[in-house]
């Protein structure tokens, strides 16, 4: 009987994390795992012990709407997803966001002010605008169109989207299935220990982080490798600065024409262009981009504030920044919704 009960365990226990695995939804949904970025998305590349900061969730602004009549959209990326920025935070009547990489079908409300921010970490910029920016698409079906939907379309929309969203093709099977059985607290100790190691007796990192020169602050590679196209150290061009804002400019008049109100970009920076500028010869990206008259689309700057008080502004741990950041932008994007 108990050998029974044994096997069928380790059966349904099998069967649980292969499914768990193919489904991020599920992964999340059941809080079974401890998170692999509770201690920041930097220590868990690197496990490296003297960059282990446990993330704490900020306080929301709780704001009192002075206008009314305003609804924020942004297209963001992780800086201002749902765990770091929601509607509490923003002086808005309705607060939309999307990932960049992701699309939605919207419908602007005529009788108030659409604001759209495109928001994007220095690193992903170029990415971003080096292409069209049609992240939304907008709703103009009427009622009686609605009605003469199609079956097949019917069926997409009830049950094999939403399948797909739980069930992705691909999406970080193996990466689930390590998280779920080493990401506690009693592995990461011996994970700790052979990346310390490494370190002391090899000075060897994780490949995909890069150490400051005084070793006190951790980057990922990609912004911080002179070789890397993403990076604050790669050289960026007159002629591709040219483009990119060529490009800005025609997803402001774009979106105009779509009928929001006002449209504005937000340029973060990457952590080591901050933290740590002289890794290497800087690109000066932003501000480059910021300042050059043919920009059309209005901006917002944390970029200067940023660079008064370097250490203030990001996770030790993490790429992302503290809270003191994130409020210096809300503080900006409150402003430009209050006064029209």
């Amino acid at each position: 009987m108990f050998s029974k009960i044994l096997t069928y365990s380790v059966l349904f226990l099998a069967i649980y994390l292969w499914i768990q695995a193919y489904s991020p939804f599920i992964y999340k949904s059941s809080k079974l795992f401890p998170d692999d970025y509770r201690n920041g998305d930097l220590y868990h590349l690197s496990y490296l012990p003297q960059f282990k900061e446990k993330l704490q969730a900020c306080p929301a602004i709780k704001q009192t709407i002075k206008n009314a009549k305003v609804n924020l959209f942004v297209i963001g990326d992780s800086f201002t997803e749902a765990q770091r920025v929601d509607k509490n935070d923003i002086n808005a009547l309705k607060y939309t966001n999307i990932h960049w990489s992701k699309q939605a079908v919207i419908k602007l409300d005529t009788g108030v002010r659409n604001v759209l921010i495109l928001q994007t970490v220095e690193r992903t910029f170029k990415d971003h605008f080096s292409q069209e920016v049609n992240q939304f698409t907008f709703e103009k079906t009427t009622e009686k169109a609605e009605e003469k939907k199609s079956w097949k379309r019917i069926v997409k929309e009830n049950l094999i989207y939403p399948m797909a969203s739980i069930f992705p093709e691909k999406d970080g099977i193996e990466q689930r299935i390590e998280s779920s059985l080493f990401s506690y607290d009693l592995f990461l100790t011996f994970r700790e220990m052979k990346a310390s190691l490494n370190q002391a007796i090899f000075d060897r990192v994780e490949k995909k982080i890069v150490l400051s020169k005084d070793k006190k602050s951790i980057f990922f590679s990609e912004e911080a490798l002179q070789t890397d196209a993403h990076s604050a150290f790669y050289p960026f061009s007159e002629a591709e600065k040219t483009l990119l804002i060529q490009h800005i400019n025609a997803a402001q008049e774009h979106y105009l024409q779509a009928g929001f109100d006002e449209v504005y970009l937000s340029l973060i920076p990457n952590k080591v262009s901050i933290v740590a500028p002289n890794l290497g010869r800087y690109n000066h990206l932003i501000e480059q981009i910021q300042a050059d008259t043919n920009l059309k689309m209005p901006f917002i700057d944390v970029f200067v504030e940023f660079k008064k008080n370097p250490a203030k502004y990001y996770l030790k741990s993490d790429s992302h920044w503290t809270c003191g950041g994130r409020d210096i932008w809300l503080k900006k994007v409150n402003k430009i919704l209050a006064n029209p």
